[in-house]
Parts: C-alpha cells; sequence; structure tokens
C-alpha cells in the first residue's frame, strides 16, 4: 500500500507540475520578468528559456524542470545548458520547496537550534554549492548571450491573462507529453520498487559505515541512517534519542544528520528522480540524473570536510 501510494504522488507530482508549466506559458506571465530574465541571462550565459524555467522551479520544481524538458525537445537548449539549468535550480528548490515547508521546522523542533538550525544552514549552504559551482561551469561552457533589452522583448510582452481559457488551453498543450511520460515513469519506478523490495536500501545505508568510522561517529549511528532510509522524520526522531542519551556530541549529531542526508538524497534519487528525469529527458535523463546526483554528494562531502575542520 505505501508503495502505490507514493507511485500515486509521484505520478501526482508530475501532472500537476506539466500542466502548471504549460499553464503558466500560456498567462504570459513570465514575459513581465523581462529585466530579471535578462540579469540572470547575463551572469549565467542561460539562454531566455532555461532563465524563465529556473524561475519556475522557484514555484515549482517539477513545473519547472518540465518547461526546461520542452525546450530541450524544441532544440532551444542544448545538453550541456540543460544540465547545468538543472543543477543551478538546486538552491532555490532546498529554500523553497524542500526546506523550510518541511525539513526545517521539523529539524528546528526535534532537535532544537544547537543541531536543528545549525543543519538546516549547513543543508542550505550544500545546496548553494551546487548552484555556485553550475554558475561557474556555465561561465566556462556556455556561450555569451546578448540580453539587451530591444523591441523584441516589448513584442513579446502581452498582457497577463488567467481565465478559464487559459487554463483549458494549457491543460490541451500539457497532455501530449503527459501522454509520453507518464507510461514511462510508472514503468522505471516500479522497476526501482521492486529492487528495493529486495533490500537495496539497506545495503545503501550500511555502506556509509566507512564514512562514518572515518568521521569517527559512535556505531550506534548506523540506526540513523537505516531510519532516514525509512524517512528523514524518522532519522530526525533518533538522533534526537541519541542526544538525549549522551550517546553523540552536538557536532555528532550535525556529522550524523549530514552523512544521513546522503543517504536520504541517494533514496531520493534512485525512487523519484532516476524516474521523473528519464520520463521528461528520454535516454539523457540518466546522464542528468548521474551529474546531478554526484554534484550533490561532492557538495555534501565538502560540507561535512567544513564542519570537521571548523565546528
Amino acid at each position: 500500500m505505501i508503495h502505490t501510494v507514493y507511485l500515486v504522488r509521484a505520478i501526482g507530482f508530475i501532472v500537476i507540475g506539466v500542466t502548471f508549466a504549460s499553464i503558466i506559458v500560456e498567462t504570459n506571465i513570465l514575459t513581465r520578468f523581462g529585466v530579471l530574465t535578462k540579469g540572470i541571462c547575463r551572469i549565467s550565459n542561460l539562454s531566455r528559456g532555461s532563465v524563465l524555467a529556473l524561475l519556475a522551479c522557484i514555484m515549482s520544481s517539477t513545473g519547472g524542470k518540465s518547461m526546461l524538458a520542452e525546450f530541450y525537445k524544441r532544440g532551444e537548449v542544448d545538453r550541456t545548458e540543460t544540465t547545468l539549468a538543472i543543477v543551478m535550480s538546486t538552491f532555490p528548490v532546498v529554500l523553497g520547496e524542500s526546506l523550510f515547508r518541511i525539513h526545517a521546522p521539523i529539524a528546528v523542533a526535534l532537535l532544537g537550534p544547537a543541531v536543528g538550525g545549525v543543519y538546516v544552514l549547513l543543508t542550505l549552504f550544500a545546496a548553494f554549492i551546487q548552484t555556485l559551482g553550475a554558475l561557474i561551469a556555465s561561465r566556462v561552457l556556455l556561450p555569451n548571450r546578448a540580453c539587451a533589452i530591444g523591441g523584441a522583448d516589448r513584442s513579446e510582452d502581452r498582457s497577463i491573462a488567467l481565465d478559464w481559457q487559459t487554463i483549458k488551453r494549457g491543460a490541451r498543450q500539457a497532455y501530449p507529453i503527459l501522454r509520453k511520460i507518464v507510461p514511462i515513469l510508472i514503468v522505471s519506478m516500479l522497476a526501482i520498487e521492486f529492487l528495493l523490495s529486495l533490500g537495496a536500501g539497506i545495503y545503501i545505508a550500511q555502506a556509509a559505515n566507512p564514512i562514518l568510522n572515518l568521521l569517527g561517529l559512535p556505531g550506534d549511528v548506523i540506526y540513523v541512517l537505516i531510519a532516514q532510509f525509512i524517512h528523514f522524520t524518522a532519522g530526525y526522531a533518533t538522533v534526537h534519542t541519541l542526544l538525549l542519551n549522551g550517546v553523540v556530541t552536538d557536532k555528532q549529531a550535525i556529522l550524523t544528520l549530514l552523512v544521513g542526508s546522503m543517504v536520504v538524497i541517494t533514496m531520493i534519487y534512485v525512487k523519484y528522480s532516476f524516474s521523473m528525469y528519464v520520463s521528461l529527458f528520454g535516454k539523457f535523463g540518466v546522464t542528468i540524473t548521474a551529474i546531478h546526483y554526484a554534484s550533490s554528494m561532492i557538495a555534501k562531502v565538502i560540507t561535512i570536510l567544513l564542519v570537521v575542520m571548523w565546528y
């Protein structure tokens, strides 16, 4: 039943995201972000389409990435730019959708500001590293864009419309996309759930043992990683118990949570992100998943090293 609910939720996010992106395009609201779009374009060398998708990610991660997938399929953005735009979206997504709406309140409530608050800030820092790295890479790898304000932009600046007709047009635009990607999403997620049912997730958690030993963390924190595999809230609760019993110090708790977040990220990419990227981008989605996951792991390792040296 849990797996069915998770699958339905994932399909729901994709349907809502793609439909949302199509409706946003139809409303013309993004044409009003001309100055902001040009500023980001100048800084990052991203094309206008990628910047619009990046802005949409602030409101909806799935919607923004669905929009980017549409630009990619039209040939308006290439593979390098698509990948960099997705990695660059990490910080706004973590800041808006993943952290302050869910993770931060629970972490601070369970662990207190000394542990939970610091962990939240470090999570934001790791996401910022990813976005900054992608921004630097885009400056190096992408050609300079001519983003001057001109008549072409003014001609595109139509009035904003949000009515029933606009919503219907957006839904009609989303339907052909959903008809292609939802079956792929279902098949890939069912295959991954089958592998996880064989115990693959536990092995992922146990694979972190060498890292725990390297950081000098007590053996009991392996239960945190296993709990993180079940759900991040279970991981927070386990750390809370270890703190109350004096098993770990504040620094060890933060390091445990950071290592645990690597387990959580791995499970998210295995259970959801891989299926989403493949359904949106086809075979190229495998490459996107690998690069985005690698950047997440590198950012976490850098953050852990900083905690070890300076906290």
